[in-house]
């Protein structure tokens, strides 16, 4: 897959920004996103706690305005991964990872989703978010439409399926099962969603979407993250992906002329990430996707990609 262009759009930041939800407002050409910021690293076993918070970026990449949106006020909580999608006049859904503690003091993830009903009216904190525990834990909420969302739950069974669910007047209801296929190199362990699909049609979508595989490196087993793309089929209630082969983003794609990576990991020990919540069509921009790629939970790159290119193959 060719890149159009990499930019990290956090350079010379020595604090974690990343996994960054993201929308182009309706009146001007900035763009605002909705992301975790870290100042270190969790102890192993322990999420990375941090904040969330709200960027607005300009045209020409400047930062215009940033504040917290939400911080963690026990340890028993923690938000992150948001993924939005914007609805008619500005509206927002959301779709979060909750981490709660159990009993035993264990960080378990739980779905939830914050609505935000007018992005004119919203100027402080995030609004209250409903945390959704009907089909038990697991994370990557991605909001399909207005009442509908995937999920994957934190089962081994889900490592290549995803749940789909409705949620009517707070009355959550199973839909269906969403499977992937098993047999992709580069993710034989897990796979699940990243951005909401980008409907070309009323029944098709491109479907970004993450995989994980194990490898040895240097004598340790690491998960190795990666970015596919997918076509997604919609016909009522019944969903249908096929998947591309190859990935679109690897690791590899983010190293430098010397093979060194553009940025640490967070975690160099455990993984190699790269991850994304967020893209978008920038206006005036119809054959590009600009999406926001988590590099090493350590900062943010817009990578623009042609959607020609990523749909090749699989809408021909």
């Amino acid at each position: 897959m060719k890149i159009l262009k990499i930019k990290n759009i956090f350079p010379d930041m020595n604090i974690a920004r990343f996994n960054l939800a993201v929308w182009q407002k309706d009146n001007d050409d900035s763009i605002c996103f909705i992301g975790r910021e870290v100042v270190e690293a969790g102890e192993a076993g322990e999420p990375d706690t941090g904040v969330l918070k709200l960027f607005e970026i300009d045209k020409n990449g400047k930062l215009i305005h940033d504040r917290v949106l939400w911080k963690p006020l026990y340890d028993g909580i923690n938000i992150e991964d948001p993924r939005a999608l914007k609805l008619p006049n500005e509206n927002l859904i959301i779709g979060l990872t909750a981490v709660l503690r159990n009993k035993s003091g264990k960080p378990v993830p739980f779905p939830a989703i914050v609505k935000i009903d007018s992005l004119n009216s919203w100027k402080q904190l995030l609004p209250p978010f409903l945390v959704i525990d009907t089909f038990g834990s697991g994370k990557n909420v991605t909001p399909i439409d207005n009442t509908t969302y995937f999920f994957r739950p934190d089962l081994p069974e889900y490592f290549h399926k995803i749940l789909v669910f409705s949620l009517h007047s707070q009355v959550p209801e199973k839909i269906t099962d969403l499977v992937f296929p098993r047999e992709l190199s580069w993710a034989k362990w897990k796979i699940g969603t990243t951005m909401p699909p980008i409907w070309l049609t009323k029944e098709e979508a491109l479907f970004i979407i993450h995989g994980i595989s194990i490898q040895n490196v240097d004598g340790a087993d690491k998960y190795i993250y990666s970015i596919g793309r997918a076509k997604l089929s919609r016909k009522d209630n019944s969903f249908q992906v096929t998947v591309a082969p190859e990935p679109i983003l690897t690791p590899d794609d983010f190293l430098d002329e010397s093979g060194a990576p553009l940025v640490q990991e967070l975690h160099p020990e455990l993984r190699r990430v790269v991850y994304s919540c967020g893209g978008i069509i920038k206006k005036k921009s119809e054959n590009v996707l600009s999406l926001y790629v988590n590099v090493g939970d350590r900062t943010t790159f817009e990578v623009d990609l042609s959607l020609s290119d990523l749909k090749h193959g699989l809408f021909d």
